[in-house]
């Protein structure tokens, strides 16, 4: 006889039988088996969850979260559960600010910030960050603002 085949809905929790009480819920051992990540991201041994929800595509094996609302398995970079278009996995590392980096482009919040050098790009505090040519502020260029002479007041 198979694990299921007895296996009935009832209402009355008295009226089940010993094979009916051995039957595992998988869905409870699912969680059970959860581990908790930090920035909203949790895994169990097959899916990779961001605020309660699947993250499509993520690999549960490889996953980490990396703080800031990013995270990353082998081969993709996300943020807040959501796919970072063209960031590579491999290079890919958080600056802080909303910003993160791999080794071609800059990225705020999960978005490609046009123009930024990855070489040279920090993430300053507020939102702003800059490269050796420009400052931007929450990914978006600032006209006019020199990166060698702009600061943040305190």
């Amino acid at each position: 006889m198979k694990l299921f085949d007895k296996f009935q809905e009832s209402d009355d929790s008295t009226d089940t039988s010993e094979d009916e009480r051995n039957v595992i819920n998988v869905d409870r051992l699912s969680r059970a088996l959860m581990t908790i990540l930090d920035d909203g991201y949790s895994k169990d041994s097959w899916t990779v969850y961001y605020m309660g929800r699947k993250v499509d595509g993520a690999s549960a094996n490889s996953f980490q979260s990396l703080g800031g609302g990013y995270g990353k398995d082998s081969w993709h970079v996300y943020f807040q559960g959501r796919k970072v278009d063209g960031a590579s996995a491999n290079s890919f590392q958080l600056l802080g600010g909303g910003y993160g980096k791999d080794s071609w482009h800059v990225y705020f919040q999960g978005r490609k910030v046009d123009g930024a050098s990855a070489n040279s790009f920090q993430s300053l505090s507020g939102g702003y960050g800059k490269d050796s040519r420009h400052v931007y502020l929450m990914g978006n260029k600032i006209d006019g603002a020199s990166p060698n002479t702009f600061n943040i007041g305190k």
